[in-house]
């Protein structure tokens, strides 16, 4: 099972880490802010051609552990965050000006969406249970 989750996630954060750390050793005039955008693109590339249901599919739901719903909410979070933090920039260009407030956006988009999915999921689990 451990092997399996470090493979699920290897293939996402091994580029996620490479791609911005190689423009930065080879281009050191990148911002922060467009490295750490580059770092989300190649993961939501990946995540939106397989897409997470993909990982966790919704007739498993009823068996599926209480860290699993998290590990599903958690991406889902982060995979909204990721999106609001690449295109949010286009409709407010000046709440992008720093890495700090990039990450800031990012992480306030993120826990909520999480914290939603997660409830969700324990509510749709305990309905299946119960039926």
């Amino acid at each position: 099972m451990k092997n399996q989750v470090l493979k699920d996630y290897l293939i996402f954060l091994v580029p996620a880490f490479v791609i911005p750390l190689g423009l930065y050793l080879t281009d050191e005039t990148s911002s922060p802010t467009a490295l750490f955008k580059l770092g989300l693109l190649f993961p939501l590339l990946l995540l939106a051609m397989k897409g997470l249901a993909g990982f966790f599919p919704p007739e498993n739901l009823r068996e599926r552990s209480v860290a699993r719903i998290a590990e599903y909410a958690i991406l889902q979070g982060l995979v909204f965050a990721a999106f609001m933090s690449m295109f949010g920039g286009f409709m407010q260009p000046e709440l992008q000006s720093s890495f700090l407030s990039t990450l800031r956006q990012f992480a306030f988009a993120a826990v909520p969406v999480s914290a939603f999915h997660f409830v969700s999921g324990l509510n749709a689990q305990k309905k299946l249970r119960a039926s």
